[in-house]
């Protein structure tokens, strides 16, 4: 049993692959490969045939058949025609009002899906590229705490040596521990956030559930922003597909009331009919005279005197829609400004950041070449030496991490601009 579940666990291992990229490459597969977006295709392909549905009436249906029948007496009637060996019937609409309106409001619902597949496709770009940011930066601390830990065993060494000669106390043993256990349990936390991560973004690229997405190089972002929030507001604006969307909605439903409105007006329809009549049916014997080969070629007009009270409901219906799609745009477009707004003032913040933590990394370095300097002097020990690298590699981790939150802040801007659209699409 064990050891088929061995054999299980070793195919699959196999089976599995790591996939390594950039952010770019990412981005790219995003685009093409990523389930959500194909699913979104899928929806935009059958809105396209909605166009095909609602133009049905105009394109002309020919009907080949036969009302086959032998005929006792007078020569009745098949379903509303007149017994016949072979028939065919054409129709096609010329003029039906309410079916054009729906026919325009399809296509304007055919370009709506289209900006659902484009607001997929900017969610996933988001998404996949705050997944490759969090991969790049479990990775980069990873490396940075196993230098750390090799910090802290010296760290150990060296106090335990110093207890053994009587020079340092037992606590001091017990607190170096303590501290070289939190880091190795800080990069336990990091490997299985970085297996995690790279799982998921290798998901999200559609790649199968045992592959992994590796970050293979220094996250690269060389797209300008909009150096001032008024800039960025009219950006995001431009770009927003829910935005255009909401637009798109609401020019569809204002072609819904036309259509509704458009039930009294008159339709006229093309109509053709070809019968080959048989004796056999008593037309020779009913009639004066008898024609094999028969056709009928004309126009159908029909004049809604009273269409009833469901299109004039369903106008109200639509124009309640419109006045709710009015609001709605002026809603989001207000958010949008705000939202834009935010973005722009957290990513300066998170620039702040940065620069604060690279002083305070420049500091730390600082102060391990004084600590060098010193120990070569016999004015500092090696003890202080090793803590001094513990708390750069601190500081480096604090550093990355306000690079990491900078460049989300940066993702989320490009994103609500569409940046991260025209980085993928270069």
């Amino acid at each position: 049993m064990k050891s088929n579940a061995f054999l299980v666990f070793l195919a699959v291992s196999l089976s599995a692959e790591t996939h390594k990229m950039d952010m770019k490459s990412a981005l790219q597969r995003a685009l093409q490969q990523s389930p959500e977006v194909i699913l979104s295709r899928i929806d935009e392909a059958n809105s396209q045939q909605s166009v095909q549905i609602a133009r049905d009436p105009f394109f002309p249906k020919v009907i080949l058949g036969s009302g086959l029948a032998y005929t006792n007496g007078f020569p009745m009637s098949i379903e509303g025609s007149a017994p016949s060996i072979v028939q065919i019937k054409a129709i096609q609409s010329l003029i039906n009002r309410p079916q054009s309106y729906l026919l325009a409001k399809a296509k304007v619902d055919a370009k709506s899906a289209q900006q659902l597949v484009q607001m997929k496709r900017d969610e996933v770009l988001e998404k996949t590229a705050k997944l490759y940011l969090d991969a790049d930066r479990a990775a980069r601390n990873l490396k940075i705490i196993s230098g750390q830990i090799e910090n802290m065993e010296n760290v150990l060494a060296s106090v335990t040596a110093r207890r053994d000669e009587g020079r340092a106390l037992a606590i001091e043993v017990q607190r170096a521990d303590i501290n070289l256990k939190r880091s190795r349990q800080r990069q336990r936390v990091l490997a299985t956030e970085l297996k995690q991560t790279e799982h998921a973004l290798a998901y999200v690229l559609g790649y199968d559930a045992q592959d992994s997405v590796e970050a293979n190089s220094q996250v690269a972002m060389d797209m300008s922003l909009a150096p001032e929030p008024d800039i960025a507001v009219r950006e995001a604006l431009e770009n927003s597909r829910e935005l255009k969307k909401l637009q798109s909605d609401l020019q569809a439903k204002n072609l819904e009331v036309q259509s509704n409105k458009a039930a009294w007006l008159p339709q006229m329809d093309l109509v053709a009919q070809y019968g080959l009549f048989s004796r056999f049916n008593n037309y020779d014997v009913y009639f004066k005279h008898f024609q094999q080969n028969n056709t009928q070629l004309g126009v159908s007009f029909k004049f809604p005197l009273i269409p009833g009270t469901a299109p004039r409901a369903q106008a109200q219906q639509a124009l309640n829609e419109v006045s709710r799609l009015r609001l709605q745009v002026a809603n989001v477009r207000n958010r949008i400004e705000i939202d834009t707004r935010k973005l722009f003032d957290d990513l300066q913040l998170q620039r702040e950041g940065r620069e604060l933590a690279k002083l305070d990394l420049d500091v730390a370095r600082e102060q391990i070449n004084i600590y060098l300097v010193q120990l070569e002097e016999g004015k500092a020990s090696r003890r202080q030496v090793e803590e001094s690298r513990f708390l750069e590699a601190e500081k480096w981790l604090a550093y990355w991490d306000a690079q990491y939150l900078y460049d989300r802040a940066r993702v989320s801007l490009l994103a609500a601009t569409g940046g991260l659209m025209t980085l993928a699409a270069n």
